[in-house]
């Protein structure tokens, strides 16, 4: 019986270790052992000589730099060609070189006006036709100052980092913007018509008996008086400004992630502003005195050019949000402007006897003929916002705004002088050489790009 027992429980226990076995969970090829050791890409692995190449295991083969970098690249698109990546790559790429073009739709601050305005409208049968305050009297134009409308230009960007690392570069910017023009045409009569249209100035001599100096009067009131001015009956008004600027700059990368970029720039600035205005008149009148017809025309020419030259410095930040790329950048110029003011005239009177030219006309005489200088302590901010997304690999094409400021600028409306004396001392008019601000403002059309 012993032996029957011990036979029986031998039987069982093989026949245990064998269902145990059955029941027990595959091996996964894929999972490695709990003692395995971690791939070392130092170390290189040679098949056995005996073992057949066909039947190696390619995933177990080491990778070479070059295959992943051709394997980073090819993440950044997708099967149907889409950027999947591209805006990090775009961002911590290794971009060395870059340039940009935009299409500018700006507005400038409108050209400001001496006095009340140049142009009124009045009745020639009034003690001071035209004269401002006076009962009959109204403004035609074109205070409180020229509106030139909306401006196009376009702007240059090129730029590259100078060393491997990206950490030094240098940028130049430039833009133009286009010659504006503005004008406008006050037609009146021919006198003794009871409307013209005439330019206000100050009656420094006595009218009619009354002292009215420090008073509103007109040109055509002062030549009653005894100044030989004209009495304008027809008025033409012109204007133009135009705006152009460069700076080159140093850039010195503060910071940079795969969505984040931090710039300073340090570099030189140059802007320039030119504007003119010219005033026309034209007048036929009869001149009881002398028992004459008499027609007289005249111009009034002012013309300012500034130049701006000074240090700058500022920063640019980036920042990458899925496909979108925002860059603001700030700059700070500080340095001087240059100021040149001319001032030009002349009048053509024609009667029964010919035709007489003289120097000067209403705003324009002797005492302020001639080119005038100024120089003036300028501040100059500009602040640009941009977004932009990515066309191809190496474009982009965005959206932006543009403010910008200078402090000290010669404005020709405001260069004009409204008295007209030329007994006082210093006679009038003369060159105020005026000092006003000028803001530009707008949108830009931005196309971008990088290798």
């Amino acid at each position: 019986m012993r032996w029957r027992f011990w036979g029986m429980l031998g039987a069982m226990v093989c026949l245990g270790q064998e269902v145990s076995a059955q029941n027990a969970a595959p091996k996964d090829p894929a999972r490695p052992p709990v003692n395995a050791v971690k791939w070392d890409s130092t170390v290189t692995i040679r098949p056995n000589e005996n073992q057949n190449p066909s039947t190696t295991n390619a995933s177990a083969m080491p990778v070479s730099a070059s295959t992943q970098e051709e394997t980073a690249a090819s993440d950044r698109f997708n099967n149907d060609g889409s950027m999947d990546e591209f805006s990090n790559s775009y961002m911590a790429g290794g971009e060395q070189v870059w340039g940009g073009l935009d299409y500018m739709l700006w507005w400038l601050s409108p050209n400001p006006i001496s006095g009340p305005n140049l142009v009124t409208k009045g009745n020639w049968n009034n003690p001071a036709p035209g004269a401002v305050g006076q009962r009959g009297t109204s403004q035609a134009g074109p205070a409180p100052g020229i509106d030139y409308g909306t401006f196009s230009g376009g702007k240059l960007t090129l730029g590259g980092w100078l060393d491997s690392e990206q950490s030094v570069g240098l940028e130049f910017t430039g833009f133009l913007l286009e010659q504006r023009g503005w004008g406008q045409i006050y037609q009146g009569g021919a006198l003794p018509a009871n409307e013209i249209f005439t330019n206000p100035t100050k009656a420094l001599l006595p009218y009619r008996g009354r002292e009215v100096v420090g008073q509103w009067s007109t040109a055509s009131s002062l030549k009653q008086s005894g100044v030989q001015l004209p009495p304008i009956n027809n008025y033409q008004l012109a204007a133009n400004l135009q705006m152009w600027s460069a700076d080159i700059n140093w850039l010195a990368n503060w910071g940079r992630t795969e969505t984040q970029s931090f710039d300073l720039l340090f570099g030189f600035r140059q802007m320039q502003v030119q504007e003119g205005l010219t005033v026309k008149g034209q007048s036929s009148y009869y001149d009881f005195p002398n028992s004459q017809y008499t027609t007289q025309t005249g111009t009034d020419s002012v013309t300012a050019t500034n130049g701006f030259y000074g240090g700058q410095f500022g920063g640019k930040i980036s920042e990458q949000f899925g496909r979108v790329r925002l860059d603001v950048v700030g700059k700070l110029a500080l340095g001087g402007t240059l100021e040149n003011v001319r001032f030009a005239g002349n009048n053509t009177v024609n009667t029964i006897a010919g035709s007489t030219t003289n120097e000067g006309y209403v705003y324009t005489q002797k005492s302020n003929i001639g080119l005038h200088t100024a120089k003036r302590f300028a501040v100059l901010p500009e602040i640009l916002v941009k977004l932009g997304v990515p066309v191809t690999e190496h474009l982009n094409v965005g959206l932006g705004y543009n403010f910008l400021y200078l402090s000290s600028v010669a404005r020709t409306g405001n260069q004009l002088d409204p008295y007209i004396n030329a007994a006082a001392n210093p006679s009038h008019p003369i060159a105020n050489m005026s000092n006003n601000g000028i803001w530009a403002q707008g949108v830009m059309f931005s196309a971008e790009w990088k290798y």
